[in-house]
Protein backbone atom coordinates (compact mmCIF):
# COMPACT_ATOMS: atom_id res chain seq x y z
CA UNK A 1 0.00 0.00 0.00
CA UNK A 2 1.16 3.04 -1.03
CA UNK A 3 4.53 1.80 -2.44
CA UNK A 4 5.66 1.25 1.22
CA UNK A 5 8.10 -2.12 1.53
CA UNK A 6 10.15 -2.76 4.79
CA UNK A 7 13.32 -4.09 4.73
CA UNK A 8 14.37 -6.42 7.44
CA UNK A 9 18.06 -6.18 7.21
CA UNK A 10 17.50 -2.07 7.97
CA UNK A 11 18.91 -1.39 11.31
CA UNK A 12 16.38 1.04 11.29
CA UNK A 13 12.66 -0.42 13.05
CA UNK A 14 9.56 -0.82 11.24
CA UNK A 15 8.10 2.47 13.12
CA UNK A 16 11.17 4.49 11.84
CA UNK A 17 10.68 2.73 8.33
CA UNK A 18 7.15 3.81 8.31
CA UNK A 19 7.14 7.35 9.26
CA UNK A 20 10.23 8.01 6.83
CA UNK A 21 8.84 6.23 3.89
CA UNK A 22 4.88 8.21 4.49
CA UNK A 23 6.67 11.60 5.10
CA UNK A 24 8.75 10.94 1.75
CA UNK A 25 5.62 9.98 -0.33
CA UNK A 26 4.03 13.26 1.15
CA UNK A 27 7.08 15.41 0.10
CA UNK A 28 6.68 13.94 -3.43
CA UNK A 29 3.44 14.41 -3.82
CA UNK A 30 2.97 11.00 -4.58
CA UNK A 31 0.25 11.04 -1.41
CA UNK A 32 -1.01 14.94 -2.51
CA UNK A 33 -2.86 17.15 -0.24
CA UNK A 34 -6.51 16.26 0.74
CA UNK A 35 -5.74 12.48 0.23
CA UNK A 36 -7.48 10.58 2.70
CA UNK A 37 -5.14 7.55 4.51
CA UNK A 38 -6.10 3.93 4.96
CA UNK A 39 -7.43 3.38 8.21
CA UNK A 40 -4.63 2.58 10.85
CA UNK A 41 -6.45 -1.04 10.75
CA UNK A 42 -6.47 -1.49 7.23
CA UNK A 43 -2.96 -0.16 6.62
CA UNK A 44 -1.94 -2.69 9.79
CA UNK A 45 -2.98 -5.26 7.81
CA UNK A 46 -1.74 -4.54 4.13
CA UNK A 47 1.36 -4.17 5.50
CA UNK A 48 1.97 -7.08 7.55
CA UNK A 49 2.83 -4.62 10.86
CA UNK A 50 1.50 -4.25 14.54
CA UNK A 51 -1.51 -1.56 14.92
CA UNK A 52 0.39 0.10 17.37
CA UNK A 53 3.15 0.58 14.87
CA UNK A 54 1.26 2.50 12.73
CA UNK A 55 -0.68 4.61 14.98
CA UNK A 56 2.33 5.49 16.51
CA UNK A 57 3.59 6.65 13.00
CA UNK A 58 0.71 7.96 12.25
CA UNK A 59 0.71 10.46 15.90
CA UNK A 60 4.51 11.11 14.61
CA UNK A 61 3.45 12.77 11.17
CA UNK A 62 0.40 14.70 12.65
CA UNK A 63 2.71 16.28 15.47
CA UNK A 64 4.79 17.12 12.60
CA UNK A 65 2.39 18.86 10.62
CA UNK A 66 2.53 16.45 7.47
CA UNK A 67 -1.21 14.84 8.45
CA UNK A 68 -4.62 16.27 10.18
CA UNK A 69 -7.66 14.20 11.14
CA UNK A 70 -10.78 15.79 10.97
CA UNK A 71 -12.91 14.10 13.53
CA UNK A 72 -15.61 11.70 12.41
CA UNK A 73 -13.83 11.50 8.46
CA UNK A 74 -10.46 10.41 8.70
CA UNK A 75 -7.01 11.46 8.73
CA UNK A 76 -5.93 13.88 5.43
CA UNK A 77 -2.47 14.49 3.85
CA UNK A 78 -2.11 18.31 4.85
CA UNK A 79 -1.72 20.67 1.57
CA UNK A 80 1.17 22.63 0.12
CA UNK A 81 3.98 20.15 1.53
CA UNK A 82 5.14 18.93 -1.56
CA UNK A 83 9.38 19.88 -1.39
CA UNK A 84 11.00 18.67 -5.33
CA UNK A 85 14.24 19.57 -4.22
CA UNK A 86 16.85 19.41 -6.68
CA UNK A 87 16.08 18.22 -10.47
CA UNK A 88 18.31 15.26 -9.90
CA UNK A 89 18.46 12.50 -6.79
CA UNK A 90 21.31 12.83 -4.65
CA UNK A 91 24.05 10.66 -5.23
CA UNK A 92 24.32 7.61 -2.39
CA UNK A 93 27.72 7.68 -0.31
CA UNK A 94 28.87 5.16 1.94
CA UNK A 95 27.41 4.99 5.40
CA UNK A 96 29.91 7.19 7.06
CA UNK A 97 28.98 10.35 9.44
CA UNK A 98 31.05 12.93 8.70
CA UNK A 99 31.15 15.84 10.88
CA UNK A 100 30.61 19.31 9.50
CA UNK A 101 33.44 21.54 8.59
CA UNK A 102 32.87 24.44 10.50
CA UNK A 103 36.29 25.96 9.68
CA UNK A 104 34.72 28.42 7.46
CA UNK A 105 31.53 29.67 9.45
CA UNK A 106 31.58 32.96 10.70
CA UNK A 107 30.99 33.70 14.45
CA UNK A 108 27.73 33.96 15.07
CA UNK A 109 25.91 36.44 17.49
CA UNK A 110 22.73 35.12 16.78
CA UNK A 111 20.93 34.38 20.07
CA UNK A 112 19.43 30.52 21.51
CA UNK A 113 22.92 29.02 23.13
CA UNK A 114 24.04 29.58 26.71
CA UNK A 115 27.56 29.75 27.77
CA UNK A 116 28.25 26.05 27.18
CA UNK A 117 31.33 26.58 28.81
CA UNK A 118 29.59 27.18 32.42
CA UNK A 119 28.03 23.37 32.24
CA UNK A 120 28.30 21.57 35.95
CA UNK A 121 30.04 18.78 34.03
CA UNK A 122 31.31 16.85 37.60
CA UNK A 123 27.72 18.14 39.46
CA UNK A 124 25.50 16.29 36.55
CA UNK A 125 27.68 13.10 36.37
CA UNK A 126 27.39 12.70 40.15
CA UNK A 127 23.66 13.16 40.31
CA UNK A 128 23.25 10.80 36.91
CA UNK A 129 25.47 8.47 38.28
CA UNK A 130 24.03 8.37 41.16
CA UNK A 131 20.54 8.53 39.27
CA UNK A 132 21.43 4.89 37.66
CA UNK A 133 23.56 3.47 40.63
CA UNK A 134 20.30 3.98 43.09
CA UNK A 135 17.33 3.05 40.01
CA UNK A 136 14.62 0.84 41.29
CA UNK A 137 13.28 -1.33 38.77
CA UNK A 138 10.11 0.51 38.09
CA UNK A 139 12.89 3.75 37.02
CA UNK A 140 14.32 1.72 34.63
CA UNK A 141 11.04 0.75 32.81
CA UNK A 142 9.24 2.97 30.72
CA UNK A 143 8.75 6.25 31.88
CA UNK A 144 5.34 7.75 32.70
CA UNK A 145 4.24 10.48 29.81
CA UNK A 146 3.68 13.49 31.98
CA UNK A 147 7.24 12.56 33.59
CA UNK A 148 8.53 11.58 36.53
CA UNK A 149 6.70 12.48 40.31
CA UNK A 150 10.17 13.32 41.69
CA UNK A 151 11.44 15.55 39.08
CA UNK A 152 7.61 17.45 38.67
CA UNK A 153 7.77 17.62 42.60
CA UNK A 154 11.13 19.66 42.54
CA UNK A 155 10.54 21.76 39.52
CA UNK A 156 7.02 22.69 41.70
CA UNK A 157 9.50 23.64 44.55
CA UNK A 158 12.26 25.30 42.53
CA UNK A 159 9.44 27.40 40.94
CA UNK A 160 8.05 28.16 44.24
CA UNK A 161 11.33 29.65 45.23
CA UNK A 162 12.52 31.33 42.53
CA UNK A 163 9.23 32.49 40.12
CA UNK A 164 6.59 32.50 43.14
CA UNK A 165 4.29 30.04 41.23
CA UNK A 166 2.49 28.21 43.98
CA UNK A 167 1.29 24.97 41.62
CA UNK A 168 1.07 20.89 42.87
CA UNK A 169 3.36 18.31 41.15
CA UNK A 170 0.15 16.99 39.06
CA UNK A 171 -0.33 20.32 37.52
CA UNK A 172 3.43 19.83 35.32
CA UNK A 173 4.03 17.85 33.03
CA UNK A 174 7.76 17.30 31.94
CA UNK A 175 8.48 17.68 28.28
CA UNK A 176 11.29 17.27 25.43
CA UNK A 177 11.97 21.04 25.70
CA UNK A 178 10.11 24.13 25.32
CA UNK A 179 9.68 23.17 21.55
CA UNK A 180 7.23 20.06 22.80
CA UNK A 181 4.78 22.02 25.36
CA UNK A 182 4.27 24.40 22.61
CA UNK A 183 3.33 21.59 19.83
CA UNK A 184 1.30 20.06 22.13
CA UNK A 185 -0.92 22.70 23.25
CA UNK A 186 -1.33 23.83 20.12
CA UNK A 187 -2.97 20.20 18.88
CA UNK A 188 -5.43 20.35 21.93
CA UNK A 189 -7.18 22.72 19.25
CA UNK A 190 -8.36 21.02 15.96
CA UNK A 191 -7.36 24.43 13.60
CA UNK A 192 -5.72 26.29 16.52
CA UNK A 193 -6.11 30.53 16.40
CA UNK A 194 -2.99 31.44 17.55
CA UNK A 195 -2.14 35.45 18.63
CA UNK A 196 1.69 35.77 19.06
CA UNK A 197 4.09 38.95 19.63
CA UNK A 198 5.85 40.19 16.32
CA UNK A 199 8.20 40.04 16.25
CA UNK A 200 9.02 36.56 17.78
CA UNK A 201 11.09 33.69 18.42
CA UNK A 202 10.77 31.79 14.49
CA UNK A 203 11.04 28.75 15.98
CA UNK A 204 8.04 28.92 17.79
CA UNK A 205 6.29 30.62 15.04
CA UNK A 206 7.34 27.20 12.83
CA UNK A 207 5.73 24.85 15.17
CA UNK A 208 2.72 26.77 15.37
CA UNK A 209 2.62 27.21 11.19
CA UNK A 210 3.61 23.56 11.12
CA UNK A 211 0.79 22.49 12.97
CA UNK A 212 -1.74 24.34 10.93
CA UNK A 213 -2.42 27.53 13.02
CA UNK A 214 -4.70 30.53 12.09
CA UNK A 215 -1.50 33.35 13.10
CA UNK A 216 -1.94 36.73 14.29
CA UNK A 217 0.63 39.10 14.97
CA UNK A 218 0.70 41.48 17.65
CA UNK A 219 3.21 44.25 17.64
CA UNK A 220 5.11 44.67 20.18
CA UNK A 221 7.29 48.18 21.62
CA UNK A 222 10.34 48.33 23.91
CA UNK A 223 7.65 47.60 26.56
CA UNK A 224 6.60 43.94 25.42
CA UNK A 225 3.25 43.11 23.51
CA UNK A 226 0.42 45.85 22.61
CA UNK A 227 -2.71 44.25 24.43
CA UNK A 228 -4.89 46.73 22.59
CA UNK A 229 -3.34 45.55 19.25
CA UNK A 230 -4.77 42.03 19.51
CA UNK A 231 -7.30 41.00 16.97
CA UNK A 232 -10.70 41.14 17.67
CA UNK A 233 -13.03 38.05 17.60
CA UNK A 234 -12.55 34.65 19.30
CA UNK A 235 -8.56 33.24 20.17
CA UNK A 236 -7.35 29.52 20.90
CA UNK A 237 -3.88 30.51 22.39
CA UNK A 238 -2.04 34.07 23.07
CA UNK A 239 1.82 33.39 23.12
CA UNK A 240 3.31 35.98 24.90
CA UNK A 241 7.59 36.50 26.38
CA UNK A 242 6.47 38.77 29.27
CA UNK A 243 9.66 38.54 31.60
CA UNK A 244 11.88 39.20 28.55
CA UNK A 245 10.45 39.89 24.99
CA UNK A 246 12.08 37.85 22.36
CA UNK A 247 14.43 39.69 20.50
CA UNK A 248 13.40 43.29 21.86
CA UNK A 249 13.71 43.01 25.26
CA UNK A 250 11.53 44.43 26.84
CA UNK A 251 9.52 43.29 30.22
CA UNK A 252 5.95 43.96 29.94
CA UNK A 253 4.06 46.30 32.81
CA UNK A 254 1.63 45.65 35.37
CA UNK A 255 -1.11 47.73 33.54
CA UNK A 256 -0.25 45.93 30.23
CA UNK A 257 -0.36 42.29 31.73
CA UNK A 258 -3.80 43.07 33.74
CA UNK A 259 -4.88 44.63 29.89
CA UNK A 260 -3.34 41.35 28.26
CA UNK A 261 -5.60 39.07 30.76
CA UNK A 262 -8.52 41.03 30.38
CA UNK A 263 -7.93 40.34 26.37
CA UNK A 264 -7.43 36.72 26.61
CA UNK A 265 -10.91 36.51 28.77
CA UNK A 266 -12.80 37.95 26.64
CA UNK A 267 -11.55 36.38 23.54
CA UNK A 268 -11.64 32.98 25.36
CA UNK A 269 -8.22 32.43 24.63
CA UNK A 270 -4.73 30.84 26.88
CA UNK A 271 -1.88 32.31 27.43
CA UNK A 272 1.23 30.52 26.42
CA UNK A 273 3.61 32.40 28.92
CA UNK A 274 7.27 31.36 27.71
CA UNK A 275 10.26 32.16 30.33
CA UNK A 276 12.99 31.48 28.25
CA UNK A 277 15.64 33.04 30.43
CA UNK A 278 13.49 35.26 32.73
CA UNK A 279 15.78 34.49 36.00
CA UNK A 280 18.76 36.02 34.57
CA UNK A 281 17.55 39.73 35.54
CA UNK A 282 20.51 42.46 35.58
CA UNK A 283 18.42 45.05 37.78
CA UNK A 284 15.97 44.46 40.07
CA UNK A 285 14.42 41.48 41.45
CA UNK A 286 12.71 38.32 38.80
CA UNK A 287 9.65 39.84 37.45
CA UNK A 288 6.71 37.28 38.75
CA UNK A 289 5.32 35.21 35.80
CA UNK A 290 1.73 36.05 34.15
CA UNK A 291 1.27 32.89 35.96
CA UNK A 292 1.26 33.93 39.70
CA UNK A 293 -1.52 36.39 38.42
CA UNK A 294 -4.03 33.97 36.69
CA UNK A 295 -3.00 30.99 36.97
CA UNK A 296 -6.14 29.59 35.77
CA UNK A 297 -5.34 31.34 32.12
CA UNK A 298 -2.00 31.11 31.55
CA UNK A 299 0.30 27.58 30.77
CA UNK A 300 3.45 28.38 31.69
CA UNK A 301 6.43 26.98 29.70
CA UNK A 302 9.85 26.36 31.14
CA UNK A 303 12.96 24.72 30.07
CA UNK A 304 16.14 23.75 31.76
CA UNK A 305 18.16 24.54 27.77
CA UNK A 306 19.02 27.58 28.52
CA UNK A 307 19.91 27.81 32.35
CA UNK A 308 21.61 24.29 31.80
CA UNK A 309 21.89 22.67 28.65
CA UNK A 310 20.19 22.26 25.89
CA UNK A 311 21.49 19.10 25.16
CA UNK A 312 19.15 17.44 27.99
CA UNK A 313 16.36 18.31 26.14
CA UNK A 314 14.23 19.01 29.58
CA UNK A 315 11.31 21.30 29.88
CA UNK A 316 8.04 21.66 31.36
CA UNK A 317 4.89 23.18 31.04
CA UNK A 318 2.33 24.59 34.60
CA UNK A 319 -0.43 23.66 32.96
CA UNK A 320 -4.18 25.17 34.20
CA UNK A 321 -6.77 23.24 35.60
CA UNK A 322 -8.85 23.60 32.31
CA UNK A 323 -6.26 22.13 29.94
CA UNK A 324 -4.72 19.56 32.75
CA UNK A 325 -6.87 16.62 31.67
CA UNK A 326 -6.94 17.28 27.69
CA UNK A 327 -3.06 17.11 27.87
CA UNK A 328 -2.11 14.78 30.04
CA UNK A 329 -4.51 12.25 27.69
CA UNK A 330 -2.66 13.58 24.62
CA UNK A 331 0.83 12.74 26.37
CA UNK A 332 -0.04 9.50 26.74
CA UNK A 333 -1.41 8.90 23.80
CA UNK A 334 1.69 9.81 21.67
CA UNK A 335 4.63 10.21 23.82
CA UNK A 336 6.37 6.90 24.64
CA UNK A 337 9.89 8.40 24.86
CA UNK A 338 10.35 10.41 27.39
CA UNK A 339 13.64 9.28 29.14
CA UNK A 340 13.58 8.52 32.87
CA UNK A 341 16.78 8.23 34.05
CA UNK A 342 17.91 11.55 32.80
CA UNK A 343 15.07 13.35 34.65
CA UNK A 344 15.61 11.43 37.44
CA UNK A 345 19.26 12.69 37.44
CA UNK A 346 17.61 16.38 36.88
CA UNK A 347 15.55 15.59 40.30
CA UNK A 348 18.68 14.93 42.22
CA UNK A 349 20.39 18.47 40.84
CA UNK A 350 18.03 20.43 41.85
CA UNK A 351 16.79 18.62 45.26
CA UNK A 352 20.57 18.88 46.27
CA UNK A 353 20.88 22.62 45.37
CA UNK A 354 23.18 22.34 42.52
CA UNK A 355 21.20 24.15 40.08
CA UNK A 356 20.55 26.88 42.57
CA UNK A 357 24.56 27.37 42.83
CA UNK A 358 24.42 26.93 39.07
CA UNK A 359 22.27 29.60 38.53
CA UNK A 360 24.00 32.03 40.80
CA UNK A 361 27.17 31.35 38.71
CA UNK A 362 25.58 32.00 35.54
CA UNK A 363 23.81 34.58 36.61
CA UNK A 364 27.46 36.36 37.85
CA UNK A 365 28.85 35.19 34.48
CA UNK A 366 26.13 37.20 32.41
CA UNK A 367 25.62 40.04 34.10
CA UNK A 368 29.56 40.62 33.63
CA UNK A 369 29.30 40.02 29.89
CA UNK A 370 26.01 42.05 29.60
CA UNK A 371 27.55 45.45 31.34
CA UNK A 372 30.56 44.91 29.74
CA UNK A 373 28.74 45.06 26.26
CA UNK A 374 26.52 47.91 27.14
CA UNK A 375 29.50 49.39 27.67
CA UNK A 376 31.61 48.98 24.59
CA UNK A 377 28.52 50.02 23.20
CA UNK A 378 28.47 53.51 24.97
CA UNK A 379 32.14 54.05 24.71
CA UNK A 380 33.07 53.05 20.79
CA UNK A 381 29.37 53.12 19.36
CA UNK A 382 27.03 55.92 21.00
CA UNK A 383 25.76 58.14 19.84
CA UNK A 384 25.20 56.44 16.53
CA UNK A 385 23.82 53.38 18.09
CA UNK A 386 22.13 52.30 21.56
CA UNK A 387 21.43 49.76 23.61
CA UNK A 388 17.65 48.21 24.46
CA UNK A 389 16.22 45.72 26.39
CA UNK A 390 19.56 44.93 28.45
CA UNK A 391 18.12 44.24 32.24
CA UNK A 392 17.30 40.65 31.78
CA UNK A 393 18.70 37.43 29.48
CA UNK A 394 21.43 36.66 27.07
CA UNK A 395 21.35 39.12 24.27
CA UNK A 396 20.87 42.61 23.27
CA UNK A 397 19.19 44.80 20.50
CA UNK A 398 21.78 47.48 19.08
CA UNK A 399 19.16 50.21 17.60
CA UNK A 400 21.23 52.55 15.32
CA UNK A 401 20.60 55.98 16.08
CA UNK A 402 21.95 58.61 13.45
CA UNK A 403 22.80 61.70 15.22
CA UNK A 404 21.36 60.19 18.73
CA UNK A 405 17.68 60.50 17.45
CA UNK A 406 15.49 57.22 16.33
CA UNK A 407 15.42 57.36 12.49
CA UNK A 408 14.15 53.89 11.46
CA UNK A 409 17.15 53.41 9.70
CA UNK A 410 17.60 50.08 7.33
CA UNK A 411 21.01 48.47 9.04
CA UNK A 412 21.22 45.82 6.34
CA UNK A 413 23.99 46.78 4.97
CA UNK A 414 25.93 46.98 7.95
CA UNK A 415 24.85 43.03 8.78
CA UNK A 416 26.11 42.80 5.17
CA UNK A 417 29.03 44.11 5.84
CA UNK A 418 29.69 42.25 8.95
CA UNK A 419 29.15 38.87 7.43
CA UNK A 420 31.82 39.39 4.93
CA UNK A 421 34.01 40.39 7.51
CA UNK A 422 33.15 36.82 9.51
CA UNK A 423 30.58 38.28 11.65
CA UNK A 424 26.83 36.79 11.39
CA UNK A 425 24.64 38.47 13.08
CA UNK A 426 20.90 38.86 13.03
CA UNK A 427 18.66 42.05 12.48
CA UNK A 428 15.61 42.47 14.52
CA UNK A 429 13.37 42.50 11.66
CA UNK A 430 14.27 38.68 10.06
CA UNK A 431 12.18 38.37 13.41
CA UNK A 432 9.23 40.56 12.54
CA UNK A 433 6.10 39.12 10.04
CA UNK A 434 4.31 42.23 9.66
CA UNK A 435 5.52 44.42 12.32
CA UNK A 436 7.68 47.05 10.26
CA UNK A 437 8.68 48.95 13.67
CA UNK A 438 11.99 47.38 14.23
CA UNK A 439 14.30 48.22 10.80
CA UNK A 440 17.18 49.41 12.71
CA UNK A 441 18.03 47.03 14.94
CA UNK A 442 20.32 44.00 15.52
CA UNK A 443 19.97 40.92 17.93
CA UNK A 444 23.82 40.72 19.15
CA UNK A 445 24.02 37.22 21.60
CA UNK A 446 26.76 37.66 24.08
CA UNK A 447 25.73 33.89 26.53
CA UNK A 448 28.34 32.05 24.77
CA UNK A 449 30.63 34.27 23.41
CA UNK A 450 33.47 35.75 25.35
CA UNK A 451 34.48 39.47 25.91
CA UNK A 452 37.31 39.57 23.24
CA UNK A 453 34.66 38.39 20.95
CA UNK A 454 32.76 41.52 21.93
CA UNK A 455 35.16 43.82 21.49
CA UNK A 456 35.60 42.64 18.22
CA UNK A 457 32.50 42.72 17.32
CA UNK A 458 31.78 46.11 18.24
CA UNK A 459 34.90 47.40 16.55
CA UNK A 460 33.54 45.95 13.30
CA UNK A 461 30.12 47.65 14.04
CA UNK A 462 32.13 50.84 14.42
CA UNK A 463 34.27 50.31 11.09
CA UNK A 464 30.75 49.51 9.13
CA UNK A 465 29.04 51.84 10.54
CA UNK A 466 31.20 53.93 8.89
CA UNK A 467 31.38 52.58 5.36
CA UNK A 468 27.61 51.82 4.96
Amino acid sequence: MYGITFNPESTASQYRQLVEQLRARILDGSLPGGTRLASTRELAETLAVARGIVLEAVDQLKMEGYLRTERGSGTFVRHALVWNGSSAPPSIAPSRDVPPSRADAPLSFAPGLPDLSLFPRRQWIKCYQEAVEYASLDDLSYNRPSGRWDLRQSIARHLLETKGIRVGPERIVVTAGSSQAFAMLAQLFERPRVAMEDPQAPFVRRVFQGLGADISYVPVDDEGIIPALLPAGPRDLIYVTPAHQFPVGGTLSAERRIALLERARESGAWIVEDDFDGEFRYEGHPVAPLQTMAGERVAYVGSFSKNVSPALRIGYVVLPPGLQARFKTLKRRWDLWNEGLQQKAMARFIDEGHLERHLRHCHRAYREKNGYLKRLVAERLAPQWEAIGGTTGMHLALRRTPGGKRGGVDIAPVAAALLSRGLLVERVAEYCRENAGYPDSLIVAFGNRTTGELERLVGEIADATGTV
